[in-house]
């Protein structure tokens, strides 16, 4: 059976759903990308990396992220880490139980946002303390 690697953030944010979310914003990127790539007249010889999305920048993505692979669960009320943690498109028991176990380590027993992102080629070895007010749990090998 196959596997992916996904790696989970969970926390708790007073910011409102559009200011959470201008943290993954990557549009301005993937529009000066584009144009690098198909305008011969482009002025720079490489993209603007500084317009990258904050998620991106923070988990060192040299281009954009993948959003094909990303979830993101935001609420206004705080839940359960077991109640944020069933959010995710996560169809494994034993998965969701070790999530669990991860974020309850970390002190972690409601939060009102939580994020999944697949990616079997990231690694956080040195993860930051914050990512857009959420902690990095860890990662996790899931079936695919």
């Amino acid at each position: 059976m196959a596997e992916q690697r996904i790696h989970i953030w969970a926390g708790t944010t007073n910011k409102t759903e559009d200011q959470f979310y201008k943290y993954f914003d990557q549009s301005k990127f993937i529009k000066d990308n584009h144009s690098f790539n198909t305008d011969e007249s482009y002025a720079r010889n490489t993209p603007d990396f500084n317009l990258r999305s904050q998620f991106g920048k923070a988990i060192d993505k040299q281009y954009d992220y993948d959003a094909n692979w990303i979830t993101i669960f935001y609420s206004r009320k705080r839940i359960s880490i077991q109640a944020a943690i069933e959010e995710l498109p996560i169809w494994n028991d034993q998965a969701e139980v070790d999530i669990y176990q991860a974020c309850v380590s970390k002190g972690i027993s409601t939060a009102n946002v939580i994020l999944c992102y697949a990616d079997d080629e990231l690694s956080l070895d040195n993860p930051l303390e914050n990512y857009n007010d959420m902690i990095y749990v860890g990662s996790f090998k899931v079936p695919s």
